[in-house]
């Protein structure tokens, strides 16, 4: 015959070890999530070595976040018809300083639901372009969020391969308010490569 007075024990372990299951469940799902994860290799372009061209930086942008993209020249299009929209995925500082014609600043680290609460009704007016300096920040964006973006956008969306700074490259003009703008980098070391790569 149990013990009566066993029994809140009994109970309480069974309880303890119910927890410790779940526990190390929960903690197992974690680590399969973490692990099951792409991990990219750290990023090793030094945009001050003189030897680094903006066709490598693309070249790693796209290894790196495979997103669908447009040439410069294909965004030009878009714009001569009026199509795109577009998103500069760049601090106010940069685009101050110049940007392309019509584009919405939004601040780099937006998640989807915070574009979708601002801009929902804009992804339907044609292709959808996400741009930045040289294409990192904005292939990063479309990474996090175009499984949410993408089913609203039945044109397309689309990274500008190169950003501004292949933009400007190819003798494109940006814009500030009403008056010509520049392209201006995202720190001093990316500053060289703009100066290597801005037409003379």
């Amino acid at each position: 015959m149990t013990d009566r007075s066993m029994t809140p024990r009994l109970t309480l372990r069974r309880l303890l070890a119910g927890a410790a299951t779940a526990a190390v469940l929960v903690a197992g799902a974690a680590l399969f999530v973490v692990t099951t994860q792409p991990r990219l290799a750290p990023w090793t372009l030094d945009p001050t070595d003189p030897r680094v061209s903006l066709e490598d930086v693309e070249r790693e942008v796209a290894r790196r976040h495979p997103v669908p993209d447009v040439a410069p020249a294909g965004l030009a299009a878009m714009l001569g018809r009026g199509e795109a929209t577009l998103f500069d995925v760049r601090t106010q500082e940069e685009f101050d300083a110049g940007h392309l014609p019509g584009a919405i600043r939004i601040e780099p680290g937006s998640s989807a639901a915070e574009i979708l609460s601002l801009h929902r009704d804009r992804l339907d007016d044609g292709p959808v372009v996400f741009y930045c300096a040289v294409g990192v920040r904005s292939s990063q964006m479309m990474t996090a969020t175009l499984k949410q973006i993408a089913p609203l956008a039945s044109a397309g969306v689309y990274n500008l391969r190169g950003g501004i700074f292949r933009w400007t490259a190819d003798g494109r003009a940006l814009v500030k308010g009403e008056e010509p703008g520049k392209a201006h980098p995202f720190d001093e070391s990316w500053g060289q490569l703009l100066a290597r790569t801005t037409p003379r």
